[in-house]
């Protein structure tokens, strides 16, 4: 990892940044004490190779069984130590060691059922799932506990702390909706957070995202094109981690041209050679982790908390599951809650370990393995 290089320059627009956001922030929600948050540069341009064994710990592989078949995995969530997962219809939920438990699809239009899973969240021994206008939350077998309609276009929720959650709306703006977060304290709706800019309204539309995380009873909220992360405590919404891509980040006059839809948008960016993004954010006590994109591409970006150090890779090499195997970071799609997923396609283990063969812990489990099964979980942790 490479130390941090400032220069005086770069010190006074840092720091006027910070103070930019602060007042920003402030005008919204007035009377907030913020705490210091931290700048963390992310060279997009960086080609480094990450090393699977020199980043993490406590390795271990989960056949999914065949019991109930799954599509492509769109959200996991680590709870009670059992693994809830989506293919966004359906809910499946396993045992720490990979038994299928329960699952359920009560995909249609009559009550208590929903036409897509678009996010799900596990609060005690309860799932609550986000489908258009409304929650419907469900015990472990999948009955229908209650249904809450909404009054806005939610594209997400976050987990609930102190009887609290957030209601990601993006720019879905109406006569009930000016802002991108919404709070529900005890059922009802009591803080509005990031006004709406009605312009980027018309063309800025991103679906399928999941942009909360949860670390020590507090949810970080980040969003595909906002620099910032942001975390929420008991004073509101404060900025947290400001991700710098060194002279690469998106400017606001860019945001501010006419474009008929989000594909035009698009098309124009990707001429450009700005960087964007905190997808996929994970944070722990010591590390924490995102993905952006750059000229197409998923970067990945490792930052030391303790060290004030960051490193931004293009590739991983994988000298833990299967020898010798180096893939680009865009093929690194991973889910974090508390522990770090990574959803192997059956055929891609089973093209692999023709190729490179897998770790004897593991060797087992890949020999079993037909091109037609679920998905494999590679699981580890941040090592600390």
């Amino acid at each position: 990892m490479v130390q941090y290089s400032h220069s005086r320059t770069r010190k006074k627009m840092s720091h006027l940044l910070l103070l930019c956001l602060s007042v920003v922030l402030n005008g919204c929600q007035p009377k907030i004490q913020h705490q210091p948050f931290t700048l963390i540069e992310a060279d997009v341009t960086s080609e480094e190779v990450l090393i699977l064994s020199e980043n993490f710990e406590n390795f271990r592989m989960l056949k999914l069984p065949t019991d109930s078949v799954m599509g492509e995995i769109d959200k996991i969530q680590y709870e009670n130590n059992k693994v809830y997962i989506s293919d966004g219809q359906t809910m499946f939920i396993f045992s720490d060691d990979g038994q299928l438990l329960s699952c359920f699809n009560k995909k249609g239009r009559g009550p208590g059922e929903y036409t897509g899973i678009t996010d799900f969240v596990v609060n005690g021994e309860n799932i609550t799932v986000l489908n258009q206008r409304k929650l419907l939350t469900y015990n472990q077998n999948g009955v229908n506990i209650s249904i809450l309609n909404l009054d806005l276009g939610v594209m997400a929720i976050s987990p609930t702390i102190d009887n609290a959650y957030f209601l990601y709306c993006g720019n879905i703006v109406s006569d009930k909706n000016q802002h991108i977060l919404h709070k529900v304290r005890d059922g009802q709706e009591n803080e509005q957070f990031l006004p709406i800019d009605e312009h980027r309204a018309k063309y800025l539309f991103f679906f399928g995202i999941h942009p909360f995380y949860i670390h020590q009873d507090f949810i970080y909220f980040f969003d595909i094109f906002n620099d910032t992360v942001y975390v929420s405590s008991d004073k509101g919404l404060e900025p947290s981690f400001y991700i710098d891509y060194k002279g690469k980040n998106v400017p606001v006059s860019f945001f501010e041209r006419n474009y008929a839809d989000i594909a035009v948008f698009m098309t124009e960016f990707n001429k450009t050679s700005y960087a964007y993004g905190v997808f996929d954010f994970v944070l722990y006590d010591r590390f924490l982790m995102f993905c952006s994109r750059y000229l197409q591409n998923r970067k990945l970006t490792v930052f030391d908390r303790k060290q004030k150090i960051s490193k931004t890779y293009a590739s991983i090499k994988d000298d833990v599951y299967f020898n010798g195997l180096t893939i680009p970071v865009s093929d690194f799609k991973y889910h974090a809650d508390k522990r770090i997923f990574v959803p192997l396609d059956a055929y891609k283990v089973f093209e692999w370990s023709n190729v490179y063969p897998p770790a004897e812990q593991f060797k087992s489990m890949v020999d079993v393995t037909e091109e037609e099964d679920n998905p494999l979980l590679l699981i580890f942790d941040f090592k600390q």
